[in-house]
């Protein structure tokens, strides 16, 4: 889990957004030097077939294409660098979009328990509850016998609203009922119409 939470904070450091951004302006660049030396290297063939290779215009093209000393030399240099930098932001791009492709099939065959209660409370939520119809059900007549004599009535919606987070705590204790707790979608249902502004 540590390894995960390190890689996670590994790629957040690095904004893949400006990465490609980064990778496109360079590219456009190194293709721009690109196309320039590789048009000067043809017109230097050409005049070099054409045997005028001694002439004004082949020393011009000689001395960009080749020449250019010591400015030449720094030029082929950076466009050196940027090709390499070229190539190693394009992997940063493909080991984000992997990395970004394995964590989402992680994430859809193990879901987090976030998740599960997300779902819980959407499938509670999906109408306004109530005392009559969402939570008295709940409550079987065992329960009502049994919690009568501590001074409970479950059946009562006044006595149920008055204590209710004293029953809320309880449940969640699976301290109630006592043959056996509440499942966790019972639990959360008392607790939305809790939040809810406990209707009768």
């Amino acid at each position: 889990m540590k390894d995960q939470d390190l890689v996670t904070a590994k790629t957040k450091t690095v904004n893949p957004g400006k990465v490609r951004i980064i990778h496109r302006r360079l590219g456009i660049a190194v293709v721009g030097f690109l196309l320039v030396q590789a048009l000067v290297g043809m017109l230097m063939g050409i005049e070099r077939l054409a045997s005028v290779e001694m002439s004004g215009l082949y020393n011009l093209l000689y001395y960009i294409h080749a020449d250019w000393d010591p400015a030449g030399s720094i030029y082929r240099v950076i466009l050196g660098i940027v090709v390499i930098l070229q190539g190693m932001l394009g992997i940063m791009i493909y080991l984000n979009r992997f990395r970004t492709k394995t964590g989402d099939k992680a994430g859809l065959s193990t879901p987090s328990s976030l998740d599960k209660s997300r779902k819980i409370r959407k499938e509670v939520s999906m109408g306004s509850l109530s005392f009559a119809s969402d939570i008295r059900p709940l409550f079987r007549d065992s329960d009502i016998a049994a919690m009568k004599p501590m001074g409970i009535d479950l059946s009562s919606y006044e006595d149920v609203k008055r204590r209710s987070k004293d029953i809320s705590a309880r449940l969640s204790a699976k301290e109630m009922p006592c043959d056996g707790p509440w499942s966790e979608n019972h639990v959360q249902k008392f607790k939305e119409w809790m939040q809810s502004g406990m209707e009768p």
